[in-house]
């Protein structure tokens, strides 16, 4: 069966419609990054059917790694929303055992989980960027537009999981936990600097007459 009798069935996007906490823009963020990731593997083997051998080879290998970059995105949808639930499960309950020490340490724990995988997700979104730097260097005009639309993805995977996590630091406790994911998180401002000169980049690209 062609992708194209596939298109608008999407049934799964029912579930980010419903009035439920998961899937939200964690997971949100990790399926625009996977996104991107298709359209760079998609542009990147079109450009290979006419490249030399070389070129032909540098572009194989620039969809092999966007497919294995979306693939781990596909999960970090999930994976999302899963530690998302045990957050808001584990928080609930250590209101309801208020004072006790032990509910107290796992919520924290559990807010800890929460914002590593968004912050996993903003991470692989930016080496997923750096992926789609590489090929916009190549000059594939053909896809000149595609490749934008895969940077503009991409960049709402980083920023998405940028949000998602700075939202949780707000509301764990001082401490190095809490301390070493501000750091990673701060740590992605030159990607959020190279994906607005990528898009800028791209953009004249396909604006060129």
């Amino acid at each position: 069966m062609s992708p194209q009798h596939r298109l608008g069935e999407h049934g799964w996007l029912d579930a980010y419609a419903a009035p439920t906490v998961t899937p939200g823009g964690g997971s949100a963020s990790a399926v625009a990054a996977a996104l991107g990731c298709a359209l760079l593997a998609m542009s990147a083997r079109i450009g290979a059917r006419k490249a030399e051998p070389d070129g032909a080879g540098r572009l194989d290998r620039l969809a092999q790694e966007a497919d294995r970059l979306r693939a781990t995105l596909v999960e970090q949808e999930r994976t999302d929303a899963g530690v998302y639930e045990r957050m808001v499960a584990t928080v609930r309950a250590a209101r309801a055992t208020e004072g006790d020490p032990g509910a107290t340490r796992a919520a924290e724990a559990a807010r800890a989980d929460a914002t590593e995988v968004p912050l996993a997700t903003a991470e692989l979104a930016a080496d997923g960027l750096r992926l789609a730097a590489e090929l916009a260097g190549m000059a594939l005009a053909r896809t000149a537009s595609d490749q934008l639309v895969a940077a503009h993805l991409l960049r709402a995977g980083l920023e998405g999981g940028l949000s998602t996590i700075a939202f949780n630091l707000g509301r764990m406790a001082a401490g190095p936990v809490r301390d070493d994911l501000a750091a990673r998180a701060g740590r992605l401002e030159e990607a959020r600097r190279d994906a607005a000169a990528l898009t800028e980049r791209l953009t004249g690209l396909v604006e060129q007459p």
